[in-house]
Formats: C-alpha cells, structure tokens, sequence
C-alpha cells in the first residue's frame, strides 16, 4: 500500500489545503487601556484595528483575528474580549455571495472580466490579474511594459511588476514612483486600488491634463501581488472570496506555514516582539532572519536596484494613511515633509495620516520603514476601507473605495517630482484702494503657488483670462520661474484686468488664473463683484476692550478656552497674529506659558466656543463676512480626530445654522493663516440679528487641536438708490435641508439689463420654476407655502445644480405677457421645486423676494 500512497500524495496539488490551515477565525473585540496594548501586541496576534474609547486616547478598541489557539493565548492573557464575527472567511464567502456588481466605473469595464467583476467575489485571481496586465499592454503598448517577473516566490510563482510611462520600454531620466499590493494575501482591496489608478492613466492619457502629465513626467512602478502564493490559496480554499489566509507559504515545519512578508524586510528586522514575533505559527511572524522570503528579497532587490522618491505599499483596512516610523513610537526627520505629502493626500478621503506606531500600532521589519530607512524613501502605508469593509470588502464597493483613493494616489506621484498647486490668491483693488471693485478701476492678482514635491519645477507660467464682456485684461501673463521643492513662489508683477467703465454694481466678473509647468495646466477660478463695498464692522482685536466678542457656549473644554493674546507660538498654535505690524493680538484656544510643551493648554476633552458681537445686515445687498484663521488638528498621538467649526445665527444666537468646516484633515487643518469668506445671504435670510461663532473642538482622542482668529470683517454692497430687495414669508424644510431661500446677484436697474434670481438650498438635480407677481401672501400649498398673492407670473424651467442652487437671469425684454418690469414697479418673486423624496406632495417652496425696481 505504501507505494499507492505515495502516489497519492504526489498527485494532490502543490498546495493543498490542510485542516491546520483552514481553522476557523474569528473576529474578536477587545477593550483595553493604552499601556496594556503593548501586551496585546507581545502575544504575536493578528490585531487588525485599533479605535481610540476616549478623548485622551487613555482607552482603546482593538479588532483582532484570531484562531482557535490565539484565542487560548488571548484568554490566558487576562485581557477581556468578545467575539465579534465567529468564522470570518464564511462572513466574508457569504457577503461576497449575495452581492452584485456595484456601481460602475469610467474604466475598465473593456477588461475581460471587466473590473469589479473578478472571479472571487469581485475581485480578481491570480490568473485573471496575469491576463489583466497582458490586455492592458495589448491595448496600451506605448504606455506600459509587459509584465516582467522580479522574482520567484518560495512555490516558484513570479512576482510580476508593470511600468506606465509615456516611453515604458526605455528607462528614462524621470522621477520614479513605486505602488505595491498584496503583501497580505487577504487584502484585494489594494491590489483593486492600484489597478483602477493604472486604468486612470492609461485611458485619460491624451485627454485629461494630470493623467497626461504623470504619464509623461514620470516613470510609475506597480507590484500588483507580492504575495502570490498567499493569493492563490485563499483562492483555493476559498474560490468565491474571502479567504482568511494572510502569511507567504513557507512550510516553517511542525504543521506550520507561512511569514508574514510585512514584517520580513531588513530594516529594524526584530526590533522587538510588539512589532513582529519570533513565534511560527504568529500571523505576524517576522521569519528566521532579515528578507529570509525570496518574496521579500526580490522586493528588496528591486527597490535597491530603482531610485524611488514616493511609493505606496497597499493594504486594508481602517481608513489610514500610515507613515514611518513603525518599528517605536516615532516621528521620522523629516515629518513635516510627510506631513505636507501626507496631508493632500488625504484631503478628500479624509483617512488619519501620521507615523504607523503612533496612528495605529507598533510593527517592525515593514516596507515603509525600510523605504524610507534605508532609502529616504517618502513611503506610506494606505490602509483603504472601514471596519465594516473589513478585509474583503462587499462587490459593490470596489469601485467606490478605489475611486475614493484615486486623488491620494495621483497626488503621492506628483510628489516624487514637482507637485505645484495653489496655496493662496489674493485680489487687490488697485483703483482708488478702498477695497471696493467699481466700475473703470483696475484689479490686480496675486497667486501663491506651493510646490509640494522632491524636485525642484520648471519654469511656472500664469495666464489670466475672463470671459465677462464688462473687463479688459491688462496684464494676463505672468512667470514665477521655477520654485524649489517644498517652497513657494508667487508672481513679482500682479496680473491685471480692467473693469469697463459703466458696469453696474452688482455684476459678478468670473475669471480664472491658469497655473503652467512642465506642460501641465490646472485652473484657479474666481470671482469678483463690483460695487462699492461698504463695511459695516471690522475688528483687528487691538483695541483695549473685547468690543463685544465674548466666550460662549458650548465651552466645556477642560483647558484651552478662547482669550484675546499675543500668541506664543508652538507647532499647532501661531506665534504672530495675522494684522500688519505694529498690529500683535487675535483671539486663541489658550495661551501657554514660556516654553511649555505642545498641548499645555490646548483645547482638551470638549468644546470652547468664541461668538461675535450682533450685526444688522437686513435688506443690504451682498452681506459677507471675512477672516482669517488657524486650524491645527494633525499633531499628538491620535491627529486628524476633530474639525474646527464655523457657524451663523440671523436670531441673534438662539438658532444656528451652519457655515463652514475645517477638517479633520486637509491642507488648511495644520497650522498657517487662511482667510475665509461667508457669503451670508446663501447661508441664511440676513436680518437685523446675525452673528458668527466659532467652535474649537476636542472630541477625539490624543489630538493637539489649536485655533485662532483674526482681522474679521463686515461688509455689504452699496445700493444703487432702490430700497434693496427684502425677503419675506417662511420657507419651509426639505428633504435635503432646512428649505430654500430667495436671493439676487446684479442690479435693479432694469435698463442695466443684468438682474439675476437665485434660490440656494433646493434639492440637488430637480426641476424648478421663478415665478413672480405684485402681491404678498403666504397660504400653504404642497409641503410649503405660496408667498405670491395677486396672480402671478412663470418664468421658463431651470434645473437646480448639484450644489442646490438654481438661477435664472432675467430677460426684461421677453417676459410674460402682462408680467412686464419696469423701473419704480415693486415685484415680488418665489421658486417653486420638486422634492419627491420628502414623500408629501412632491413639490415645495423657497421664501420670497420682494424687488423694488428703479434707476
């Protein structure tokens, strides 16, 4: 018998499935304080996500995957745990199983399978991800390489790699980026990211000018599956998706496999058993010595070999953007590079950024600390998706977590070479200098431009161009010659536009700065409204008394509550206030002492709130408040945990509305002055009673949350000699929002012919009617109120945008019969919009608008 068996056993496949390898895991919950997480990480487990219970990140959360054994070690432990999930492969195979194709996608769908449409659950196999890579250089020959193999895995599988640039098959003097996958082999996720970005540049190559650009600027190098033999066996255990299996394949002997590749490369290799484990069967085991995988040295071998400046090393899941240091509780050198990089990268997913150890929790012998370590690479660690994504998350959010990265992962490119984007505009009346843009004066253009990149840029070229009839342009070019890296550079000569003499006050003059280098192009655009701008209130917070600016509530905060200083300054608070010299105060969440520490008295476990005085702002025209403030939220154990908040009242502070957030992250949200501009009429209806708050608030844990305020200004447009249009009636709420509100742009003159009729809070996308008559009313009428009495007038169909707001500029001399407008007539206009979801009679109002027309 002994042969038959033998033979047997060399007829089962390679690697074939063993009961030891296929125990069950379970996601368990487990409560702790902060000091027992190092005793968590010293048992060598799978600790999957780590959320902060408290402010003071005092107490964590802390998901883990375990086995039937880890689990015995985790009770022996004394820590308490529940189970959460009791067999996460079928969680996952089930979940997997029962949905769909979710919503699609601009790209790939050509692929066969089409992306998001893989054969586990979704996702693509091992095979299909070969034969993705084959039909994209198929269809893009001139853009990427064939797939070419950096290696064998310990089962003889290819590591294979693809290069996209606009000449793939030459290696060129261009800054070289590097994005690399599933060194995890449960972890698709990433390798679903890297390929949608692949995708991205290769099908807007030509006709979008950042795709374009990184395709030519830059050599960008992709490691799809790093773990292939990891990959092919949760595809065999597990053929719809959901394998749990993490680890490479080696057979460490005894009934035990795998390293976990992650914790293998030669940097800190084994600093200490939190980060790694020496332990065989650990999910976390670090192997038998530095890069002893072939997977791990032949990524060892081909960082070494290429000069990267920036790469990404994918993984799932929790919702970070992880730096080095990994290995301790670190910030590296060069953090405020990281932090620069790190923080545009995460602007619009919003994920935590900042050192792994720090973010998360200890690990050692990673690919991001042997980037950087070793190579001064500027690397991270994007974890994509949420804890209900999980590890394999739904089919039908591939595309949406894939689309949600594609902005972090095009703007980490950027940032191996030069990476310039705005930082600040600043629009000056260069006429007789009151502030005011009036008719026949000249306007001048400042633009800072920040090069968040490692390479110093080419020439940088500005163009100015408006295609309002009511300006000339003066001077619409301008060169900033190169700017360094990480350096800024504005131009020296201001571009310049004229306004014509005669254009009415009221009238918006769009117009839009083209930044240029390198032969990419992006767009800055803006506006200016002319008129003389009268300013009701300005405060620079010098004079000797508060000048009723008070402390308000909520105001729980244990430390940091608003005071009017001269600031000290530390790396979340600014030492100088914004004013001119001789100008020193502005208001600040607390005030250390000489040389404290970082978070001596910042804003800690609550909320501190800073009102104004109450402004009357009924009836005028083009209310708008103007500041300039700090926001720092990005340093301290747990950053990006909290956002500064910016509210208006027209009750005099019985009632608030909101205005504007800063955070939890974003390039505003660490430190330096940005001003701001609340355009009050689109927020609220202005009344006699509005006031500004703003809320500094700590409601996360372990943050470093410092705010400052300064140089607030009032102002309004100047009539024309007509009482200025007045709102009336009550809106009513919608389903998006508290109702729509009437307002105007342009001037009510009628033989100016410029009067514009604008309504902000309808509902997104639907359809809406301006209509108008000369009586007032309010009687109530689908889910509002009809505010037109008298009989009253349509206007044509307009379409609200996706932002909520409709308009329509009036044409005088096409009105409805009987309806006409004329100067010294009073009409009185509303808009009526469909809200089907608000699930009453489908249509509602916004308030009304009473105009008094005249010359």
């Amino acid at each position: 018998m002994l042969p038959n068996l033998l033979l047997a056993l060399a007829l089962l496949p390679q690697d074939a499935p063993a009961a030891h390898d296929q125990e069950i895991h379970q996601l368990v919950v487990v409560d702790l304080a902060a000091s027992q997480l190092p005793t968590l990480l010293a048992l060598g487990l799978d600790v999957a996500h780590v959320d902060p219970l408290d402010r003071d990140g005092s107490s964590l959360r802390a998901q883990v995957v375990v086995a039937p054994d880890d689990l015995q070690r985790l009770a022996r432990s004394g820590l308490q745990h529940r189970v959460l999930v009791e067999d996460l492969a079928r969680f996952y195979a089930t979940r997997l199983a029962q949905g769909g194709p979710g919503p699609g996608g601009p790209y790939g769908s050509w692929l066969s399978p089409p992306f998001g449409q893989g054969s586990m659950g979704g996702y693509y196999t091992l095979a299909e991800l070969e034969s993705v890579l084959d039909q994209m250089r198929a269809a893009y020959p001139n853009l990427i390489t064939a797939r070419a193999s950096l290696g064998q895995s310990i089962q003889g599988r290819d590591l294979w790699m693809v290069k996209i640039s606009d000449d793939p098959d030459v290696d060129q003097a261009e800054r070289e980026a590097r994005i690399d996958s599933l060194h995890h082999a449960r972890e698709p996720q990433g390798m679903q990211a890297s390929l949608w970005f692949m995708l991205y540049m290769l099908e807007e190559y030509g006709s979008e000018s950042l795709a374009t650009y990184l395709v030519d600027e830059r050599e960008i190098y992709f490691v799809p599956c790093v773990n292939p033999d990891g990959y092919e066996y949760n595809r065999q255990i597990a053929p719809g998706g959901g394998g749990m299996w993490r680890k490479n394949r080696r057979n460490n002997g005894g009934g035990s496999f795998g390293v976990d590749l992650n914790r293998n490369y030669p940097f800190n290799w084994g600093f200490d058993d939190n980060g790694s484990s020496s332990n065989p069967d650990s999910e976390v085991y670090r192997g038998s010595g530095p890069a002893s995988e072939p997977e791990a040295a032949a990524m060892v071998g081909f960082i070494s070999g290429r000069a990267f400046e920036t790469a990404l090393s994918v993984h799932t899941y929790s919702n970070l953007w992880l730096s080095p240091w990994g290995y301790d509780e670190l910030y590296p050198a060069d953090w405020p590079v990281f932090d620069e990089v790190g923080t545009l990268a995460t602007e619009v997913n919003g994920y935590t950024h900042g050192p792994a150890a720090i973010v998360l929790y200890e690990a050692n012998g990673v690919t991001i600390d042997y980037d950087y370590g070793q190579h001064g690479i500027l690397s991270w660690t994007p974890e994509i998706g949420s804890s209900s994504d999980g590890f394999w998350p739904p089919q039908s959010r591939i595309v949406p977590l894939a689309e949600d990265n594609l902005v972090a992962f095009q703007r980490t490119a950027l940032a191996a070479g030069a990476f310039l984007h705005e930082k600040q505009l600043s629009v000056v009346d260069a006429g007789d200098g009151d502030g005011s843009f009036e008719d026949g004066e000249s306007v001048e253009l400042t633009l800072v431009v920040r090069n968040s990149g490692r390479q110093t840029s080419g020439v940088v070229d500005l163009a100015l161009v408006s295609a309002s009839p009511d300006v000339t342009i003066t001077n619409g070019a301008a060169s900033l010659g190169p700017v360094a890296s990480f350096a800024d550079g504005q131009n020296a000569t201001p571009l310049a536009l004229q306004i014509l003499a005669g254009t009415p006050p009221g009238t918006l003059i769009p117009f839009t700065v083209t930044i240029t280098y390198e032969g990419y192009a992006q767009d800055v655009a803006g506006e200016i409204v002319v008129g003389t701008v009268v300013t009701l209130a300005a405060y620079d917070f010098e004079a000797a008394g508060d000048e009723g600016w008070s402390v308000g509530p909520p105001n729980d905060s244990t430390t940091g509550e608003w005071v009017r200083v001269d600031p000290r300054g530390t790396a979340a608070q600014p030492e100088d206030d914004h004013t001119a010299d001789p100008g020193m105060r502005c208001w600040v969440t607390g005030q250390g002492s000489p040389g404290g520490s970082l978070g001596e008295n910042d804003v800690d476990a609550g909320s501190t709130t800073l009102i104004s005085p109450v402004f009357d702002l009924d009836g005028v025209a083009l209310p708008r408040i103007r500041y300039w403030r700090w926001y720092s939220n990005d340093e301290g154990a747990s950053p990006n945990a909290d956002v500064f908040q910016v509210d208006l009242s027209g009750d005099g502070g019985s009632s608030w509305v909101s205005a504007e957030t800063v955070g939890p992250t974003g390039a505003q949200a660490s430190g330096g002055w940005y001003e701001a501009v609340l355009d009050v009429a689109s927020i609220l209806t202005p009344t006699d009673q509005v006031r500004v708050r703003f809320i500094a608030s700590d409601l996360g844990a372990g943050s470093i949350v410092e705010a400052a305020v300064d140089d607030v200004l009032v102002t309004y447009l100047e009539g024309d000699g007509c009482s200025p249009p007045a709102n009336y009636c009550a809106g009513a709420p919608n389903s998006v929002g508290p109702g729509a509100l009437m307002s105007w742009a342009g001037s009510t003159d009628v033989t100016d012919a410029s009067f514009t009729l604008v309504a902000n809070g309808a509902v997104p996308s639907q359809f809406g009617i301006f209509f108008y008559g000369p009586g007032q009313a309010q009687k109530v009428l689908g889910d509002g109120f009809l505010c037109i009495g008298g009989g009253f007038y349509r206007l044509p169909v307009v379409q609200v945008d996706p932002a909520g707001q409709a308009s329509f500029p009036v044409d005088f001399a096409n009105l409805p019969s009987g309806g006409e407008i004329a100067n010294g007539s009073t009409w009185n206009f509303q808009f009526w919009y469909r809200d089907p979801a608000a699930g009453g009679s489908g249509f509602n109002f916004s308030d009304g608008l009473e105009v008094e027309f005249c010359d």
